[in-house]
């Protein structure tokens, strides 16, 4: 089985190098990353990809936006909203925009990542 492609936005150059070179080396993922949400789309002009999992501050708009805007793009397409703010009060827009997951940075973006690996398995099992 081939590996699963990701395309993870962040803005921070250690949190971007850290989580793509652990869900590569430790996961078996295919990650590209950019750092903002119009590189996402453009990133979709060129690639298949099975999940995004982006920031939600990003310098452009923010994740649940970018979210929004993929819906279009790329029908059931699972989204991982990954944020170190609180998670309650983003919970429903994010849902409305089309987030089928959270990952909070602080508690599953360190070690192996082993949580943040399988949500992300697990969001796009659940559409395939």
């Amino acid at each position: 089985m081939s590996p699963y492609t990701v395309l993870f936005v962040d803005d921070s150059d250690f949190m971007t190098q850290h989580v793509s070179e652990t869900l590569e080396s430790e996961h078996g993922y295919d990650v590209e990353t950019v750092t903002t949400a119009a590189e996402a789309r453009s990133a979709f002009e060129s690639t298949a990809f099975d999940c995004v999992i982006a920031s939600y501050e990003l310098v452009d708009e923010s994740g649940i936006e970018l979210a929004a805007s993929l819906q279009d793009l790329a029908d059931e397409l699972p989204f991982v909203l990954f944020t170190g703010n609180p998670l309650e009060p983003l919970v429903e827009e994010a849902q409305d925009a089309g987030v089928t997951a959270f990952v909070s940075k602080s508690d599953h973006a360190t070690g192996d990542m082993n949580v943040f690996a399988n949500r992300i398995r697990l969001s796009i099992e659940a559409v395939n």
